[in-house]
């Protein structure tokens, strides 16, 4: 990974990071679980992604976090509150226990890249999640990156 000039802005234990897998049903991989323990809900100055030919801009990584005196600017970030938001969006299966993709960031225009356990629940691609051609129940992804860490590989901060 390149050098991250990026600052932890919440603490999280290992027990919220199971509590979250239990919530959403889904294990996180190994490099993600890494990173959000160092960087949980960090915001980089200026982080730009190289998807494919296009520039993204990544605004700052979602909070896993259980304390209910979070800051409400930083709640608004945190990953049950963005999945409450966006969960009928995010899977074509009303029937869904769970969740098949999991939002882990927040681009810059209202995307998110998410973790997509639909295909490998072990290893999860990255995908962005498009909102603004996502419906009820009818999302629309792109794939972005084979898996977390690839994804890691690929970010460059300015």
């Amino acid at each position: 990974m390149k050098n991250l000039d990026l600052k932890k802005k919440v603490s999280v234990t290992h027990d919220e990071l199971y509590s979250l897998e239990m919530f959403f049903n889904i294990n996180l991989p190994i490099s993600y679980r890494e990173f959000i323990l160092e960087f949980n809900g960090a915001s980089p100055e200026e982080a730009i992604i190289r998807i494919n030919s296009e520039e993204r801009v990544l605004e700052r990584f979602l909070i896993v976090s259980e304390d209910e005196k979070l800051d409400s600017g930083l709640m608004q970030y945190e990953i049950k509150v963005v999945m409450a938001q966006i969960e009928e969006r995010l899977t074509a299966n009303e029937d869904l226990v769970g969740a098949e993709t999991l939002p882990f960031a927040y681009l810059f225009g209202g995307d998110f890249l998410c973790l997509d356990f639909k295909e490998d629940a072990i290893n999860p691609k990255v995908v962005i999640w498009d909102h603004n051609e996502s419906e009820e129940l009818s999302p629309v992804f792109y794939k972005a990156f084979d898996n977390f860490q690839k994804f890691l590989n690929a970010m460059s901060f300015s």
